[in-house]
């Protein structure tokens, strides 16, 4: 179902029911917080067909601000000058604000004189006022019940970590195994026995001797032990990653338990630090704790300011010789300087970024945010990671380039 369907006078009804299914399907994904909800009506309103600009959403963020959200037609206006790309896009605008910004879940939205839909503005948590009010309308105001306030974020609607569905956490523990051994790099300062190693191990010499009368039959080598890579993990868990969760989560905690992890982030709009409790429980453990924390999980995402969040937390443990994981899909609402700065600073402070976007397979993928675009530059290495067959594939990639040359800034 397109935006043209609604000019095409076959069955124009039909169509219009069905986009209206979809912006109440849609409003009850609603956080309560005016980014999160702009970015939902951005994305429906590209499910309809609808032609949004790259960085339309962060547009329309700033412009709510210079609106007064109590009046409904600024608030509209507004969205509509910033998201639509075309006349097909502000007539899907038009038709679904009313729907989508409405404040009961249960409200039929009707077109035409006979009816008006009474949405909330982004941002309150009431009823507007409504437009063209009817006569059944004005019959009824002295009955009417006050509007419930718009949920918080992530309420009535979190992420199942639990549910890994086909998902093999033992498969997935084991590929998170051999990305860390295929990012070893430096030889650390212990040694291991080894068929052709660079020194005699006189010790294990003495041993085999004893055997022997004292005669040294066999001279044992050694060779230097790779030191476990050191990584930093991001993983964002906004709702647009919800499909993606659980893998991303038992991928990550299957790194914290293989890798030196320095530390690991789990980001919304806001970041929390989970490495301790990963690194300390089991998976089942460390995921039911995760979903205890009202905070951690949905919602919208800013990526800069939470990035910027997680380097000044990790301090100087951050080094050289460390590998930086980021698993989002790069979908901000936040400034897109800021995250372009915050790339910068932590590519001058690890050795390889790995960014795992659950889109970066789809045929003729690009970018469209602002923000995602100045970033792919500075990552080494862009993967998709969209199920375990990806997992795999980034095992395969990274045992084939374990070293990779950093790309001009």
């Amino acid at each position: 179902m397109t935006a043209g369907d609604l000019r095409r006078p076959v069955d124009r009804a039909g169509a219009r029911d069905a986009l209206l299914a979809r912006a109440r399907a849609a409003r009850r994904r609603r956080t309560g917080h005016p980014a999160q909800d702009v970015v939902l009506f951005a994305e429906l309103l590209r499910d309809c067909g609808a032609t949004v600009p790259g960085g339309a959403p962060v547009r329309a963020v700033r412009a709510l601000g210079l609106v007064d959200v109590a009046r409904r037609d600024d608030v509209r206006d507004a969205l509509r000058a910033t998201l639509a790309g075309d006349r097909a896009a502000q007539r899907l605008v038009d038709l679904l604000f009313g729907v989508f910004w409405s404040a009961r879940d249960d409200a039929t939205t009707r077109t035409g004189a006979d009816a008006a839909p009474a949405p909330d503005a982004p941002g309150t948590t009431g009823g507007a006022a409504r437009e063209s009010p009817g006569p059944d309308d004005e019959a009824r105001s002295g009955q009417r019940r006050s509007p419930r306030a718009t949920r918080g974020r992530g309420a009535g609607r979190r992420v199942p970590v639990d549910d890994l569905g086909a998902l093999d956490a033992r498969e997935v523990d084991e590929l998170a195994r051999r990305v860390v051994v295929a990012l070893r790099r430096d030889p650390g300062r212990r040694r291991r026995t080894a068929a052709h190693g660079d020194a005699v191990d006189a010790r294990a010499g003495l041993r085999h001797a004893l055997a022997t009368g004292g005669e040294p039959l066999v001279l044992p080598r050694t060779a230097p032990r790779p030191r476990r890579t050191r990584v930093v993990v991001l993983c964002d868990v906004s709702s647009s990653m919800a499909a993606v969760t659980p893998l991303f989560l038992t991928f990550v905690h299957a790194l914290a338990r293989h890798a030196r992890l320095v530390e690991l982030g789990v980001f919304n709009v806001e970041l929390t630090l989970v490495g301790e409790p990963f690194r300390r429980r089991d998976r089942a453990a460390a995921l039911r704790w995760l979903h205890a924390q009202e905070h951690a999980l949905a919602g919208g995402t800013r990526i800069g300011h939470c990035l910027r969040a997680f380097l000044d937390a990790a301090g100087d443990r951050i080094t050289a010789d460390t590998v930086a994981f980021v698993l989002s899909d790069g979908w901000d609402v936040g400034e897109p300087d800021l995250l372009t700065e915050q790339m910068h600073r932590l590519r001058d402070r690890v050795r390889r970024i790995v960014w795992c976007d659950p889109h970066a397979a789809a045929s003729g993928h690009d970018p469209q945010v602002r923000g995602m675009r100045d970033v792919v530059p500075l990552v080494d290495d862009h993967v998709d990671l969209s199920g375990p067959p990806a997992l795999r594939a980034l095992a395969d990639h990274l045992e084939h380039h374990p070293t990779t040359p950093r790309r001009s800034a």
